[in-house]
């Protein structure tokens, strides 16, 4: 068959679904992408982009829906692109997250004989984020407190609610959005480069009920009243801050701030830990779903009491902290160094006394402690195991190689993009380590994201 021209209104049956969470349709081999189609589904859709092996399609409309969709729930859903899947049961969506990760793993990675364990998924999948960042922009009526469309950097989506949030972050949006707009300060223009309010950072204790705010704007002091507009409301506030963007890219993180009201950190608890997170630390979005996470990685990791662990990339000590308690010792690596500074109060908040926080580049680091150059208490040098959860571009090469030059007997691998895993997964093999088992864990129900649990084994 002739690859379909752009413009081209083609009837696809969609039989699958891609690593981005598009429906996967074949036209005598060639593949199309829909967006907003679900395996099942038989669409009409229009061709906007032709490439020599695929091409994409717009969704017109749904000639015969999959016996697996449903109503989404949100009013927003199909504007915002936040949770996609929203359209997709439950029950499928695991099913297809499931077999994104054998599939990256297999085809990427090249990788064979390990055992894929059943996906873990959330008993109630909606409003469990804990962190939510708006962007704030011009709107008709004044200021936008809400989400980029799809695509769309230069605009923001008005919205009054969102389903992956909880009910206080959507009042205190509502709440910041009405008190902008009584301040007379526009919104930030990315085109122009011009306006004032430009985010909205939201933190929220699932488990203490904290709530802590960071309004970020350009130049300029903040129009007085902020605190007291929102604490009569939400008593549950424990800080809120004002961060400077005075740059042109669209950030609403690591940026320069003042205290405005209360600290500028909350307590979260997790797995039996109290954690003091910062509004720009990293901790997992999905309180719930951590405390599986963390599990599963404990349980890969083996631990009677008298091993050595690294944990690389250990940000604020969570995982660290979580491993702490059934090991001799862990040595934490982490290049942020606030977020080191916090994983060491972590450490003292829960009375641990076994572990120890390095601050900087995981490279450099592993070969200091590889060459023996690094200030660390004795008997931290051999690891018994080594935990790995780096951000979503995955390992370098040079990491790579010296987490497996330390030679440990088990390296729990913590994902969460199947394609990265895959790719490190494969360098690790050429270094006499192989991939035993996988076990996915969804930490974002409603979208195409999913984070594994890999335990890889010397292979000699």
């Amino acid at each position: 068959m002739e690859r379909p021209r752009r413009g081209t209104q083609l009837e696809l049956e969609i039989d699958n679904l891609a690593f981005g969470g598009q429906g996967v349709s074949r036209l005598d081999g060639f593949v199309v992408f829909v967006a907003g189609a679900v395996p099942g589904d038989r669409v009409r859709a229009v061709v906007t982009k032709v490439k020599r092996r695929y091409a994409e399609a717009r969704l017109e409309s749904i000639l015969r829906p999959s016996a697996d969709r449903i109503d989404a729930g949100c009013r927003h859903y199909g504007s915002c692109g936040g949770c996609r899947w929203q359209s997709l049961a439950y029950p499928t969506q695991l099913k297809y997250k499931e077999r994104q990760v054998r599939e990256s793993l297999e085809r990427l990675g090249g990788l064979t004989d390990f055992e894929v364990r059943p996906v873990i998924g959330m008993e109630e999948p909606w409003r469990y984020r804990n962190k939510v960042e708006f962007s704030i922009g011009p709107g008709p009526e004044g200021p936008l407190v809400g989400f980029h469309p799809p695509g769309r950097w230069d605009q923001v989506l008005p919205v009054t609610e969102c389903h992956l949030v909880s009910h206080a972050a959507e009042a205190v949006r509502t709440r910041v959005e009405q008190w902008i707009r009584k301040s007379g300060r526009p919104g930030w223009d990315p085109r122009s480069q011009t306006g004032y309010f430009r985010h909205l950072t939201v933190r929220e204790g699932r488990r203490t009920n904290e709530l802590l705010l960071s309004l970020a704007t350009a130049a300029g002091e903040l129009p007085p009243g902020l605190p007291e507009a929102l604490l009569a409301e939400f008593p549950q506030i424990v800080g809120i801050l004002h961060a400077h963007n005075d740059g042109q890219a669209e950030v609403a993180t690591a940026l320069p701030h003042r205290l405005l009201h209360g600290r500028s950190f909350l307590f979260e608890e997790l797995a039996g830990l109290r954690f003091k997170v910062s509004i720009d630390a990293f901790f997992q979005t999905n309180t719930e779903m951590a405390e599986k996470l963390y599990a599963r990685a404990g349980e890969e990791a083996g631990l009677t009491g008298d091993e050595v662990v690294w944990d690389v990339y250990s940000g604020i000590g969570s995982i660290a902290l979580y491993l702490a308690r059934r090991s001799r010792a862990v040595l934490g690596i982490e290049v942020v160094a606030p977020a080191v500074e916090d994983a060491r109060d972590n450490a003292r908040l829960n009375g641990i006394g076994n572990a120890t926080f390095f601050e900087g580049n995981a490279r450099v680091v592993l070969k200091e402690v590889l060459e023996g150059r690094a200030s660390l208490p004795p008997g931290l040098e051999n690891p018994d195991v080594v935990v790995l959860d780096p951000p979503r571009g995955g390992l370098a090469k040079k990491v790579i190689m010296r987490a497996a030059a330390a030679r440990p007997a088990r390296i729990v691998y913590i994902s969460c993009n199947p394609a990265t895993m895959a790719d490190n997964l494969k360098d690790f093999a050429e270094h006499g380590y192989r991939l035993v088992r996988v076990t996915p864990v969804d930490m974002f129900p409603h979208t195409p994201h999913i984070e594994a649990v890999g335990l890889l084994e010397p292979t000699s």
